[in-house]
């Protein structure tokens, strides 16, 4: 698919500048069109591209074809880079019918596959998309976590092996690879204990873009610490999440007789907006940088 956008970079390209000048790209999940609309409207106002991330559960709702539509008609009107990518995929032809229908980046959890199969998966993949011009991401152990974490979850985060992350990424060739630095999904009433010190170690080996899975929740000074370190793409999503719900409720609960959708909506739009900008400040982006 041709991007509409004319000025629209790589993002290969992106993601080496923001490595370049020690910043982060942000990628910002949807699963509804006032979501879209926030993250948008954020990356427009700082003239900054952001990668909107789509899981299984939120393709599930929204529609692959429908997302990648949608992002399309809005960079091309608001003149504002995005980037779309599958995130968390664990079936190859599901993958691949991303690749087909628009999709600049495609998301490869093996963590529940051996490192045999996992490598020989993300290795079919990387090639199918290079064809494609799309990037790759690979992941080769479980983060955990959802909207919100247990403390019986959180006593599960394991981490795994330096040299066993250098072998996949040599092999499979990947674009990206999603690191395990004990940070986790969604959030909990403490903020992640982070190894900071395995991304110095990962970044030393590997040419692979490293990606922080599991933003949500970790606290500013260690996001920051860790884009200084080399990390290049952050997730975001429970916070967005959070922000829709609150924006939302809040509305009804003071217009308890309101039933007019475009009334009621623009709230949870301006909610996402202003959480995206606020990621967008941390992650040291620089207007007109890009």
């Amino acid at each position: 698919m041709v991007n509409m956008f004319a000025k629209k970079k790589k993002l290969i390209d992106v993601l080496k500048e923001a490595r370049n000048k020690k910043s982060a790209v942000g990628q910002f999940n949807f699963s509804t069109l006032e979501q879209l609309k926030g993250i948008s409207m954020a990356a427009k106002e700082f003239n900054v591209p952001v990668i909107c991330g789509t899981s299984p559960g939120e393709v599930n709702y929204f529609g692959m074809e429908e997302a990648v539509s949608l992002v399309r008609a809005i960079e091309k009107k608001e003149k504002v880079s995005i980037y779309l990518n599958y995130d968390h995929g664990k079936e190859l032809n599901i993958l691949k019918k991303a690749i087909d229908v628009g999709y600049d980046m495609v998301h490869f959890d093996g963590s529940d596959v051996s490192l045999e199969e996992n490598t020989k998966i993300a290795k079919e993949l990387v090639f199918y998309a290079k064809k494609r011009k799309t990037l790759v991401e690979g992941e080769i152990s479980k983060i955990l976590g959802k909207s919100t974490i247990s403390d019986e979850e959180i006593e599960e985060v394991t981490l795994t092996s330096i040299e066993k992350v250098v072998k996949f990424v040599k092999e499979s060739c990947v674009n990206c690879i999603a690191l395990d630095v004990g940070s986790f999904h969604g959030v909990h009433k403490n903020s992640p204990i982070i190894h900071s010190e395995r991304v110095t170690e990962l970044i030393k080996n590997v040419s692979s873009f490293v990606v922080l899975h599991g933003g949500s929740g970790i606290d500013d000074e260690m996001i920051k610490e860790l884009i200084k370190k080399g990390v290049t793409k952050i997730n975001i999503n429970t916070e967005i999440r959070f922000e829709w719900r609150s924006a939302l409720y809040n509305t009804l609960h003071n217009n308890p007789n309101e039933i007019v959708p475009y009334k009621i909506l623009p709230s949870a739009v301006e909610a996402v907006c202003k959480k995206v900008k606020e990621k967008i400040n941390l992650f040291n982006y620089e207007k007109n940088s890009f």
